[in-house]
């Protein structure tokens, strides 16, 4: 299957699940991410958007333990991602795509951020991701040192995905049931 073919086919499950589902399984998969980066300096985590994963109570649960919290910001001039400092979810701004945004922009340096949290359209069994088709982070993780954790459903974990030669994969994905990382 083709990379388009797949990013529609996941769109189109993600868009059926019920909003129950998507409560609980963030639910899930959001306790499993804050024990994972609850001792961490400096998180980057995505805004969650189009049926994702919900990662709000995430990013207010880390700012309220005093971890700093940075979330992507898009450039779509240059398909690039600058991680923005944000200290509350409610100063939040539509941003490009309808994803939110800090209202003001407070750059981190990618250096600092310890663990970044990643959305896919969907994830192979060996840590490969599949994005959106854009390139914004893989662009981002071809520089990032640190962890990378890949969020999404179970059945967005699929056997194998198609990849290219730029494309980074995952230290681990984590989905409502398990965490991948034996690869």
């Amino acid at each position: 299957m083709t990379k388009d073919a797949l990013r529609r086919e996941m769109r189109e499950k993600r868009r059926a699940i019920t909003p129950q589902f998507r409560k609980t399984a963030s639910k899930k998969i959001t306790d499993t991410v804050f024990e994972l980066s609850k001792l961490s300096e400096c998180v980057m985590i995505y805004m969650s958007s189009f049926n994702e994963p919900d990662t709000y109570e995430l990013l207010k649960k880390l700012i309220d333990l005093d971890v700093r919290v940075c979330v992507p910001v898009s450039d779509t001039n240059t398909f690039t991602i600058t991680p923005s400092l944000i200290t509350s979810v409610t100063d939040i701004k539509k941003g490009a795509y309808g994803i939110y945004e800090p209202t003001d922009v407070i750059p981190v340096n990618i250096s600092d951020i310890d663990i970044a949290v990643i959305p896919g359209i969907a994830f192979g069994k060996s840590g490969d991701r599949l994005g959106f088709g854009k390139g914004y982070y893989d662009r981002f993780l071809s520089e990032f040192c640190g962890t990378k954790v890949g969020v999404c459903y179970d059945f967005q974990v699929l056997d194998e995905i198609p990849v290219s030669k730029h494309d980074v994969k995952m230290n681990l994905i984590i989905t409502e049931t398990r965490i991948y990382n034996d690869f």
